[in-house]
């Protein structure tokens, strides 16, 4: 066999072992795959700004914006988790969730996202909306046409460094890559960035908001 066949067939078994080790997230596992994610996203600099300094008031928040965005996201079944237990979760949006309906509509009301800004420092809502809006308009500029968006992805702390980031996002991509579609996201530190990049996403945009960084990102498909 050759070096490049001897290459693919590796590349292709990685793919195999990946794609058994991740599955979709059950619903009855929302809960713990939530404070992965308030776990994850707790030092995040510019969601932080938005949060209450309390230590237990801050978690309590993430839980319910995390809480909050599995819910909505669950009608698309795109929610990415480790098969043995939740180690770290990807929650992905498909093309179809960009298409405003009045389920999209009342899937945001049941699912608690609404509520949301009532869980973080009172004096900064109105920049939280204002940030809301700023990443509303320019993702709609930067991706105008039918694609996926990675709402979250995080993984627990202590299971951070052995690739289950990257395992998480693969299920998406690949059926990207065979769908000819583009993927989106946002991010707020420079390591991120540097993690999407290894992943194929590229920057599109970087700006400030309230003295903190932010990136938009998009991945083009593959051949």
């Amino acid at each position: 066999m050759e070096s490049d066949q001897i290459q693919d067939a590796a590349k292709n078994a990685v793919k195999v072992v990946m794609n058994a080790d991740i599955v979709r997230l059950k619903p009855s596992d929302f809960a713990i795959a939530s404070e992965h994610l308030s776990a994850a996203f707790s030092q995040d600099p510019l969601i932080s700004y938005f949060l209450p300094e309390d230590t237990v008031a801050k978690g309590r928040a993430l839980k319910h914006l995390s809480r909050g965005f599995l819910n909505f996201a669950q009608p698309y079944s795109h929610i990415y988790t480790t098969a043995d237990d939740p180690k770290g979760v990807a929650i992905w949006l498909p093309p179809e969730a960009f298409q405003i309906t009045f389920l999209q509509a009342w899937q945001a009301v049941t699912s608690g996202l609404l509520v949301s800004p009532f869980y973080m420092r009172w004096t900064r809502i109105k920049d939280f909306l204002a940030l809301l809006k700023m990443q509303i308009q320019l993702h709609e500029k930067l991706s105008p046409e039918p694609h996926w968006y990675l709402g979250m992805l995080g993984v627990s702390p202590k299971c951070q460094g052995q690739g289950i980031g990257g395992m998480l996002l693969q299920p998406v991509l690949e059926r990207a890559d065979r769908t000819k579609m583009p993927c989106y996201l946002e991010t707020t530190t420079p390591s991120a960035v540097r993690f999407y990049q290894r992943h194929g996403f590229e920057v599109v945009h970087q700006g400030m908001f309230v003295a903190h960084e932010y990136w938009a990102m998009k991945r083009y498909p593959k051949s």
